[in-house]
């Protein structure tokens, strides 16, 4: 009895917190409409279910979350319609329509505010021709829902503002501000699921623990989501390309700009990031725009107010540039420890290699760029740097000319599987190919320590790799 009535009690002071369904004037045809659309719109028939879906949301929108859920899909799908049609009045009624359901589930529904200006901001990019209003819901967006959004809410901020540029509404700075706030946003994307994944990677194959079923799943979907996020990253480089040249970051970021904002954290490690990003020119190599002399006080002040990666990948750069590489080495060390991102770590990786070999520690050199080759599977440069150690080698592994030179072989591999797995190394593997095969051993000389084309021959030293002799 007693339990009975603790029920009765509970139900009674849910009922003031859960939302009634509210079925209308006429419930039964209320209901009857909503059956009707709800099991086409689970079939995707979204044009089917419209006028049982209208007829719903005229006469009892609060009759069901799902109105709004299917809402959107329902009213793109009339929007389409219409577009085919060559319908104008009719796709401009549908493209209102669109944003009164985003609306009106806010009202009705309230309580996923965040998730509804995401995706009516998205599409709102998509059916309106209106750039800077779909860059004020993009940024309201991030204003109520912060930076965990989607990749596609990236891409699309991004575009709208380099729209905005080409329509001569925004200035280089707008841009660049805009590109800050999207780079941020992917990179705390990036870190969450690069966490996911390393934490669940781990687990398998450092721990040996099977995964379960869910554990597998939020792997699976963690990679797929962080491919996305780095491809969206990838089209916004392409779009930044042309804007963000050094002429145009050295009128922005100077001595003026730095004594106006040398303690705000915030403008000093967007700067620094701005002045040091990479790019390829068309000779393969990477170039950036830290010869602005301002660069070195951007990276020193901010690496002391707020060590990071980015920082201390920064303060690599100022060591380097003054061939410190002591220095440099350790600063590289430090982005490796502070950096989760494994993409951001192989690059790292790399950059530790050049210096040791500027060290003449190849060995160390090696280590670097395999390690940066394990982090980033796709990417060449590993494999053309560890082509590069090994040409270093010539003459110190080995008795003889054969033995010595046998390394050329090692870097002509590496560079060839480079261009295998990654064609923007093409032009530079070719152009070290064609110098690499004038340093192999002369054929006659080949001949004459016993070697014939096809052996094979293990190099020692610290390169221990297996080559085939060839002509």
């Amino acid at each position: 009895m007693k339990a009975t009535l603790y029920t009765l009690v509970l139900l009674i002071g849910l009922g003031g917190l859960l939302k009634a369904q509210d079925y209308g004037t006429d419930s039964i045809s209320c209901r009857e409409n909503l059956y009707i659309y709800y099991e086409l719109a689970k079939k995707k028939q979204y044009l089917e279910a419209y006028d049982s879906w209208q007829k719903v949301i005229d006469m009892c929108p609060g009759s069901s979350k799902n109105n709004f859920i299917y809402g959107p899909y329902i009213v793109k799908a009339k929007i389409e319609e219409a577009e085919k049609a060559n319908d104008t009045a009719a796709e401009n009624k549908f493209k209102k329509m669109l944003l009164d359901v985003y609306d009106q589930r806010n009202e009705i529904y309230p309580g996923r505010e965040a998730d509804v200006a995401t995706r009516k901001a998205l599409d709102y990019f998509q059916y309106f021709d209106n750039n800077a209003k779909a860059y004020e819901l993009f940024n309201k967006a991030l204003e109520i829902g912060g930076q965990e959004q989607p990749a596609a809410f990236y891409n699309f901020f991004f575009v709208a503002a380099a729209r905005m540029f080409n329509e001569k509404v925004f200035e280089v700075e707008d841009v660049f501000r805009a590109y800050n706030i999207v780079n941020e946003g992917i990179e705390y994307n990036n870190n969450a699921l690069n966490t996911t994944i390393a934490e669940l990677i781990v687990k398998r194959d450092t721990n040996g623990l099977e995964l379960s079923t869910q554990e597998q799943k939020d792997l699976g979907k963690a990679e797929r989501e962080l491919e996305r996020y780095t491809k969206v990253e990838s089209n916004i480089e392409k779009i930044l390309a042309p804007i963000a040249t050094c002429d145009k970051l050295n009128l922005i970021y100077n001595e003026e700009s730095f004594a106006a904002n040398s303690k705000d954290t915030v403008w000093l490690r967007r700067a620094a990031k701005m002045l040091q990003k990479e790019r390829k020119n068309e000779e393969g190599e990477y170039e950036d725009c830290t010869d602005n002399p301002i660069f070195y006080k951007i990276a020193e002040t901010i690496h002391n107010m707020q060590p990071s990666a980015p920082s201390a990948r920064a303060m690599f750069i100022r060591s380097y540039r003054n061939n410190d590489y002591a220095k440099a080495s350790g600063f590289i060390r430090e982005a490796i420890k502070f950096e989760i991102d494994p993409i951001k770590r192989s690059s790292d990786y790399l950059k530790l290699a050049a210096v040791q070999m500027k060290r003449g520690n190849l060995s160390a050199a090696k280590s670097a760029a395999l390690n940066a080759a394990n982090l980033d599977r796709s990417n060449g440069d590993p494999y053309v740097m560890l082509a590069t150690i090994y040409a270093a080698a010539a003459g110190t592994c080995g008795n003889n000319v054969f033995e010595k030179n046998a390394v050329y072989w090692a870097a002509i591999n590496k560079l060839n599987y480079a261009k295998s797995i990654d064609a923007s190394v093409n032009s530079k593997a070719n152009r070290l190919i064609a110098a690499y095969k004038k340093s192999l051993p002369d054929k006659s000389i080949i001949f004459q320590l016993g070697y014939v084309e096809g052996d094979s021959y293990t190099i020692g030293c610290w390169i221990n790799e297996t080559i085939t002799v060839s002509y």
